[in-house]
């Protein structure tokens, strides 16, 4: 590593970052995959700061680092990899992307070119802390019991998200790949609702396995709402609801391993989808400008 660039760890929480004070530089020329994997497996998110990058250099750094780009069809694009974030102005609760969907993105990456001036901060959560310190009863029961979310969501939203993953012209996704995603995704129950809805029942453990460290992580969506959608109701897999005290522990460890990050211009963060959960802190300042994208990333 040149010494015009340094890393550190956030004291307390683990992230990783990657500096510079010398102007000019752009960060494909001091990172590689190898390290981005290595930044993962340590802390589960790198926080990159100081280099000159624009939005189209992110753009770049996406796509060089990923197999393959997936998107949240309501988001609009900026640029082919990348949109814009524009989710309210409403705190947003700590969740993984995609969390109560079929497929999740191995990475969430963000991108600021414009910070809030005031508030506003992106939060982040590590899920091995979380499962590390849960009270081990509340624990016990997120090992022994998977989570059901259950929603409607537009016919033409599903379409959009499964044109991509499933890589396929938008015009030509139909209820038959619903079967087919049903079928190879053990714990996905798509159905039509009617000619403009679809029901997804998802049924997954709360409990997931960082594919870059391999350990066990409290990493789902239980917290987060769901701007752009109808939000899912979350129960256990048997329909049972989820018992308040439940909640409480869940919010109490979170709440005291949440890392709050005010983002500068130029700032990038890359997240271990598979183990980080992120949020945001209400937005005060809605002249802020964060870029957001999700892909699967080469080497896992």
């Amino acid at each position: 590593m040149s010494d015009q660039v340094y890393r550190n760890p956030i004291p307390n929480y683990g992230f990783q970052t990657l500096h510079t004070l010398t102007e000019g530089l752009n960060i494909k020329d001091y990172l590689t995959l190898e390290e981005l994997h290595k930044d993962l497996m340590r802390g589960g998110a790198l926080i990159i700061k100081g280099f000159s990058d624009g939005v189209d250099d992110f753009n770049s750094l996406i796509e060089c680092f990923s197999k393959k780009v997936t998107k949240d069809p309501a988001r609009k694009s900026s640029t082919k990899h990348t949109a814009e974030i524009k989710a309210g102005v409403e705190e947003m609760g700590l969740h993984m992307e995609n969390g109560n969907l079929p497929y999740c993105p191995d990475i969430q990456w963000f991108y600021c070119m414009q910070p809030a001036a005031r508030g506003s901060e992106t939060t982040l959560c590590d899920g091995e802390q979380v499962y590390q310190k849960m009270a081990p009863e509340v624990r016990r029961l997120f090992e022994s019991n998977r989570i059901k979310y259950d929603r409607l969501i537009p016919w033409d939203n599903v379409k959009s998200y499964l044109s991509v993953e499933l890589e396929k012209p938008f015009e030509s996704v139909d209820y038959g790949d619903l079967e087919y995603v049903n079928e190879i995704h053990p714990g996905q129950n798509y159905s039509v609702f009617d000619r403009n809805l679809v029901k997804s029942e998802r049924f997954v453990s709360a409990i997931q396995t960082s594919i870059f460290s391999g350990r066990q992580a409290f990493c789902n969506s239980i917290l987060g709402p769901s701007f752009n959608y109808e939000p899912p109701k979350i129960t256990w897999e048997d329909g049972r609801q989820i018992d308040i005290r439940v909640f409480d522990e869940v919010k109490r460890v979170t709440e005291s391993l949440t890392y709050d990050h005010f983002w500068e211009e130029g700032d990038m963060m890359i997240v271990d989808n598979s183990r980080v959960m992120h949020g945001r802190r209400y937005l005060k300042d809605p002249n802020r400008r964060i870029f957001g994208a999700q892909s699967y990333i080469k080497g896992v």
